[in-house]
């Protein structure tokens, strides 16, 4: 399996927030199944700068615990993107980590975003040349509109990720009709953690697959939770 969006670099964001921690989320990672991990920090470009020289020298020191530790897991870089208006230009001039140096992106949104907002930072970052993911779209309350899915998707390009912590969780009835419909009409391109800690936001891909697979099958839990994310970044087999 395959994390795309997994917080696991330590003082560099709102995820762990040491190298123990680190080490406690790479582990679990691992028992998930995990082969390959994106460190992908929060990036807010042209707003607050990006610590890169820390980023790198952490992941160095995650992928070195995995080697000692015989973990079979990969530590690639890249960030979760917040959209600003200086993401494309600071994307060009190579200031903000894309997804294990590929043209692949992981963008997100403030909750509230407006349509013609989304649709614009997906033409520009397609204009870029960028292969466009835009993460969690669960909290985007314009995307509530099946319809807008299907209009980026077949449109613009873009891939929805989805948390795995909604796809495990209970929720109220429109919520869930909303969710059962995107997973089952194929509007989910992949899913990810989106792991902060060891506590109420740990790794959960394990689960998550296997609560795919009792929804649906096991072709399908193995596409959404790796087999897609290695053909877009080019792994290999998951």
């Amino acid at each position: 399996m395959i994390d795309i969006h997994h917080h696991l670099i330590y003082g560099v964001d709102d995820g762990a927030q040491s190298q123990d921690m680190m080490y406690g989320m790479l582990r679990k990672a691992a028992e998930n199944g995990i082969r390959h991990v994106i460190g992908s920090s929060h990036i807010t470009p042209g707003v607050r700068r990006f610590p890169a020289e820390a980023y790198l020298e952490h992941l160095d020191e995650a992928n070195a615990f995995c080697e000692r530790e015989h973990l079979n897991l990969t530590v690639h870089p890249g960030s979760e993107i917040m959209w600003t208006d200086d993401t494309p230009r600071m994307l060009r001039e190579g200031y903000v980590p894309t997804l294990d140096q590929t043209w692949n992106v992981l963008v997100e949104f403030m909750p509230d975003v407006k349509w013609d907002r989304m649709q614009g930072a997906a033409r520009k970052l397609g204009n870029e040349g960028m292969t466009v993911i835009f993460a969690h779209i669960e909290r985007y309350r314009v995307l509530r509109d099946i319809r807008k899915i299907a209009e980026l998707k077949d449109s613009l390009g873009v891939i929805m990720q989805m948390n795995c912590g909604t796809v495990l969780k209970k929720s109220g009835f429109f919520d869930e009709r909303w969710k059962r419909r995107v997973l089952d009409e194929g509007y989910i391109d992949l899913v990810a953690t989106d792991a902060h800690n060891l506590g109420g936001r740990s790794c959960n891909l394990a689960a998550c697959h296997e609560a795919l697979a009792a929804m649906f099958d096991e072709e399908y839990a193995d596409e959404l939770c790796g087999g897609r994310q290695a053909e877009l970044l080019g792994f290999g087999e998951a």
